[in-house]
């Protein structure tokens, strides 16, 4: 075989190998385009519109994702009288029946927020909204602006925004009972826009609408408001701080708990609620009410007596309650003790007691309180404001151990009942093992304030009031962990964070929050300056 013959066989078997060998074919750039309107019917920003179906066709397949939720038809329709399709599955188009004839001369907004992506990628097409008019013209005016809460760190996401027209119907009672001319909604954000309004003056409302009716309903939802009615055009964003009003007291039908205690079911605050037995018994007959640690009830204990009913007058500062219970066999409460804490107590805690019943009398001669050493330390002890709680009041030193010795009769309790012999043991952590944080409070002239100290839950775990700007803000043994800082402009003096109303255009106390979270180690001294604005 000749010099060509053998090349020419090499080349070609070189190329059969080439093409036979396999691989895997490269993927193209992978698809992250929203979709697209291509096409309305009718067209967006129609106007004399009466039509009964519109639709809205798309470059490709979309589905509707929380469409429920992400939805803002503006001014609001009632849900019966339009449907949306489709509202599961996939499609190349969004259609919208009416189901009646609209009012004239309306600029309808149809924002379907971020709930339009495309079936395949999940890509969003973000506040796409489909825009009409029943009359000859588009509104094209519009507000913005940003909601925060008044108490919490962070506000909750969808909160609406409603504008109510300031003519000859308007009342404060609207928002309570008629729907707006105008919605808009922050969405998954902070941030609100309500736009196609007409010229004039309104009244703008933030609204948590847990129930997603467009009217306030105090019992469950928040409110934000402006101190005045806004005049549109205008180009001023708006900041509105929502928070919940205080709950006006509610009481609830009783239920017999147990023999000597009847449960009150209430909502709202009770600190100036009285419960008050109408019948008459004995003079030896004795009540006293506590507070269920758990659960929104007053419990009312009586001493042991005979009844076929008891008649109740429950009193708080706007009205009167009247309810009759009848008897029915119940178990007698026995006392129950348990300790606070089981090994371990925190060095700005008090070792406590709980009590199933409350507690009348402590006897401290029955009581007795050593250290590792099995010295005697001195204490005190009082039962707390509810009744349930024995506190000890003594020098609680770092890196030690306590015993806390009861015999019999040392408690006893409303129902005549007291503890047997108990024994508890517990120790503290050694300094080394907290932090400490200095707070240096600057730029407000308001005082007093109330500084406190919270988890990423907002629990408060620290707090301290200071009544002028040259008190140290020091918190000492802190367990190493990450805090939030939270300033209350205590303005009427009451050491607690007052509520606002709409009714009377009360704003809540001013709250501060510092965005970033205090990492506190331990051994270790942390120093931070805080400007209050």
């Amino acid at each position: 075989m000749n010099r060509t013959k053998i090349i020419f066989i090499l080349c070609f078997c070189l190329f059969l190998t080439q093409c036979a060998k396999r691989g895997i074919p490269e993927g193209g750039p992978i698809d992250d385009t929203p979709p697209t309107l291509i096409n309305a019917i009718p067209k967006e920003n129609s106007i004399n519109f009466n039509e009964k179906r519109i639709r809205l066709f798309f470059d490709e397949y979309i589905k509707l994702e929380d469409f429920r939720k992400q939805l803002v038809v503006s001014p609001p329709i009632d849900k019966s009288l339009y449907s949306i399709y489709p509202q599961s599955g996939a499609s190349k188009y969004i259609q919208i029946d009416i189901n009646d004839t609209l009012p004239r001369n309306t600029t309808y907004v149809f924002n379907f927020g971020q709930s339009v992506i495309d079936n395949n990628e999940g890509n969003i097409l973000p506040f796409f909204k489909y825009v009409f008019s029943t009359g000859n013209y588009i509104d094209s005016l519009k507000i913005s602006g940003n909601i925060k809460h008044s108490f919490k760190r962070n506000p909750d996401k969808f909160i609406s925004t409603l504008l109510y027209p300031i003519d000859e119907n308007y009342s404060d009672s609207l928002i309570f009972n008629s729907l707006p001319t105008y919605i808009g909604s922050t969405l998954d954000s902070t941030y609100f826009e309500i736009s196609n309004l007409k010229k004039g003056k309104y009244l703008l409302i933030a609204l948590n609408d847990f129930n997603n009716n467009y009217q306030f309903d105090p019992d469950l939802e928040e409110i934000g408001f402006l101190k005045d009615f806004i005049e549109i055009p205008t180009k001023e964003e708006f900041n509105i701080e929502i928070f919940k009003e205080e709950m006006k007291f509610k009481s609830f039908k009783p239920f017999i708990e147990t023999k000597n205690k009847i449960g009150f079911g209430y909502r709202g605050s009770y600190n100036d609620i009285k419960i008050e037995l109408i019948d008459s018994f004995s003079n030896s007959f004795k009540s006293i009410i506590t507070k269920n640690k758990e659960t929104d009830t007053l419990n009312y204990w009586f001493s042991n007596i005979k009844y076929d009913s008891l008649r109740f007058i429950i009193k708080s500062n706007t009205q009167k309650d009247y309810y009759t219970l009848n008897y029915k066999e119940k178990e007698k409460d026995s006392l129950i003790i348990t300790p606070s804490e089981n090994s371990n107590v925190q060095l700005n805690d008090k070792f406590k007691l709980y009590s199933n019943i409350p507690i009348v009398n402590i006897n401290n001669d029955l009581i007795s309180l050593r250290n590792k050493d099995s010295i005697s330390i001195p204490f005190e002890t009082k039962i707390d404001k509810n009744n349930l709680d024995v506190v000890f009041d003594f020098e609680m030193l770092p890196n030690d151990e306590y015993n806390i010795s009861l015999l019999p009769n040392a408690l006893n309790d409303f129902l005549g009942s007291a503890n047997d012999s108990l024994s508890y043991k517990f120790s503290t952590r050694s300094r080394s093992d907290y932090g400490i944080l200095k707070l240096r409070i600057q730029n407000e002239k308001s005082y007093p304030i109330i500084v406190q100290l919270t988890d990423s839950n907002e629990k408060v775990l620290r707090e301290k009031i200071l009544y002028s700007s040259f008190e140290p803000c020091v918190f000492e043994n802190l367990i190493p962990a990450k805090y939030y800082i939270k300033v209350i402009i205590d303005k009427n003096e009451n050491k607690k964070w007052d509520f606002g109303k709409f009714l009377t255009r009360i704003f809540p106390e001013k709250t501060y929050h510092v965005k970033e979270e205090i990492n506190v180690r331990a051994n270790w001294i942390l120093e931070e300056r805080l400007s209050i604005e």
